[in-house]
């Protein structure tokens, strides 16, 4: 049996339902007991999967009593963790440890995200497991970190510098970032706005940039675009998006721990 375990920030939600539901090989999906999973539970479910959602030490058990080829075991984390990399960090490298005896190898869901991961590998070295972050393999050359969730979503890297010297003044929204713009970005009644529009636009944002994964998991995501839109008065532009990035990490790390040969 080979496990791979994949832990991520739910802004990675649909890409993850993306890739499982397209993987022919996996025989088993285990989410575990979060409230961060709801969601992508709701969507697998949606696309004819029926996931195993347990707490994390009751997984154990039941990979023992099965013999799948391959499993996946996913644990996602709120959006917004970035804001704080040492509380990211933390939070992660305790879910890395939890997940590390169950697989055979964990892919993050994450770019360097100010630079938090930045000795990941190292610093889980002593399991013996594969171990990797989402990877830029645009250029064709040697696979490099992620910057972000934006250069994941826009394909790359290179194409991210690309797209923001041509777009500047645009704040970026991807599916997940826009239904969820409110609690990411900590919008709330009693207190109103942390980002402004008047702040926004004194760091120079004119616009929002909507990036078309070509991902439809997220029926709200042009009502939630709109509303961003008109509570900050800003004009949208539409980027064209790909799940690209995301389904070369996963097929890496899969091929690593399936087809080490070839890897």
């Amino acid at each position: 049996m080979t496990v791979m375990g994949i832990i991520g920030c739910r802004v990675f939600e649909d890409e993850i339902v993306h890739v499982l539901s397209n993987d022919p090989e996996v025989e088993r999906i285990y989410l575990v007991k979060n409230k961060e999973n709801v969601g992508l539970l709701n969507k697998l479910k949606t696309q004819g999967l029926e996931p195993v959602v347990l707490p994390i030490h009751e997984i154990r058990a039941c990979l023992e009593q099965r013999n799948d080829e391959f499993s996946v075991i996913v644990q996602l984390q709120e959006i917004g963790l970035h804001i704080d990399p040492a509380r990211l960090k933390s939070k992660t490298y305790t879910n890395l440890s939890l997940m590390s005896g169950l697989v055979d190898g964990i892919l993050l869901f994450y770019g360097t995200c100010g630079r938090a991961f930045s000795r990941v590998q190292e610093d889980f070295s002593y399991t013996g497991h594969s171990l990797q972050l989402l990877e830029d393999r645009s250029t064709g050359e040697s696979s490099l970190p992620l910057e972000d969730c934006i250069a994941a979503a826009l394909g790359g890297n290179s194409r991210y510098l690309e797209t923001l010297k041509r777009h500047s003044d645009a704040f970026f929204l991807t599916p997940m970032w826009a239904v969820n713009w409110r609690s990411a970005f900590r919008v709330d009644d009693k207190y109103g706005f942390e980002f402004t529009p008047e702040s926004l636009r004194e760091l120079g944002y004119k616009k929002i940039a909507r990036v078309n994964t070509g991902l439809s998991y997220e029926p709200d995501f042009e009502k939630k675009i709109e509303e961003f839109a008109f509570n900050f008065g800003f004009e949208v532009i539409e980027l064209e998006g790909s799940t690209e990035t995301a389904q070369k990490s996963y097929n890496t790390m899969q091929n690593m721990l399936l087809r080490p040969l070839k890897a």
